[in-house]
């Protein structure tokens, strides 16, 4: 049982559910100044356990005292021992042991009633094992910096190894979460969500969503290929563990030596070792006869169109007609 205090008065359920029930007596019997609550308790201590409550079919005292007594305040009073021999009757002995099993298959039929009334209106969990799911993002643990209101809503998809439990339709799951994810790996299945395919996705080119880092960069799984765009950094093209291989990203070198040293020791040393790509040989380009007749004429220098145009020198003497 969890420790209570009047500060913080918190219990088991069965404990909470019996101060509800005798707070709410308290409040049919207290005066209206609520000084006389103290002395009103052995009052609902002894109806309470003198009522028959529904879960095991019978009074808290007749299962304790193994029957009902009928003079209980006389006995209370007045005890005699012929009552205390009387209950040595090999009856009372049948019937005390009788009670706790019937108190038992009681409290049986009450679980499969309050269980058959909270799923009156629950769904089955749609999820199984092998299934692609969505995590939600309360689950992890933030970064340094980073806010939880520009983060997506769910990380993932991940597979579903097994349910967590004896029942195969959960409710809680054990995902496939990558290793570098410091969280328990059982999620509820409130806190899952179904995978859709990209072939019945609205938007089936889109990329796929990066795994939550721990450290500020996700990780990367192999490098591809590079690139070098004139004195700009060399670009990697490189791919990330947990996402689709399909999914490629380019970054610059330092960025790839910083999250994956090893990586980029590795594909440098391979890349020198191959030696600079050599220079791609012009080829020259061959005009079919049948194409030369449709090429343009070469263009003519402004000085030879003036030379051999009639027209210019026709304007030039119109316009200087003293020369």
């Amino acid at each position: 049982m969890k420790p209570s205090s009047a500060w913080h008065p918190h219990t088991d359920g069965q404990t909470e559910r019996a101060h509800q029930t005798a707070q709410m007596m308290l409040r049919t019997l207290i005066r209206p100044n609520q000084k006389d609550w103290v002395d009103r308790l052995p009052d609902i201590e002894f109806a309470y356990n003198t009522s028959v409550h529904p879960a095991i079919g019978v009074t808290p005292f007749e299962l304790h005292h193994g029957g009902r007594k009928g003079r209980i305040f006389a006995d209370l009073l007045l005890p005699r021992p012929a009552d205390i021999d009387a209950a040595c009757f090999p009856a009372f002995v049948r019937n005390y042991r009788e009670l706790p099993a019937q108190a038992h298959a009681n409290m049986q039929k009450a679980q499969v009633r309050m269980q058959q009334q909270a799923n009156r209106r629950r769904v089955q969990c749609p999820i199984r094992a092998g299934d692609l799911v969505w995590v939600s993002a309360e689950e992890f643990a933030l970064e340094q910096d980073v806010s939880r209101k520009r983060l997506p809503k769910w990380f993932g998809p991940w597979s579903v190894t097994s349910a967590a439990g004896g029942e195969p339709d959960g409710p809680s799951f054990v995902i496939n979460i990558p290793k570098h994810l410091t969280v328990h790996p059982v999620f509820h299945a409130s806190k899952l969500a179904t995978y859709t395919p990209a072939k019945s996705d609205d938007f089936p080119g889109r990329r796929s969503q990066d795994p939550p880092s721990m450290d500020g960069h996700q990780e990367v799984d192999r490098v591809i290929s590079d690139r070098k765009c004139g004195s700009k950094p060399r670009q990697y093209k490189v791919t990330f563990r947990a996402c689709d291989p399909d999914d490629t990203r380019w970054i610059s070198g330092a960025d790839l030596k910083a999250s994956a040293p090893l990586i980029y020791t590795h594909y440098e040393r391979q890349r020198l070792a191959k030696g600079p790509p050599r220079p791609a040989t012009p080829t020259r380009t061959v005009v079919p006869p049948s194409d030369r007749q449709l090429r343009p004429r070469s263009s003519r220098t402004p000085q030879t169109q003036l030379k051999h145009s009639p027209t210019t020198s026709k304007v030039k003497q119109r316009c200087h007609p003293g020369h």
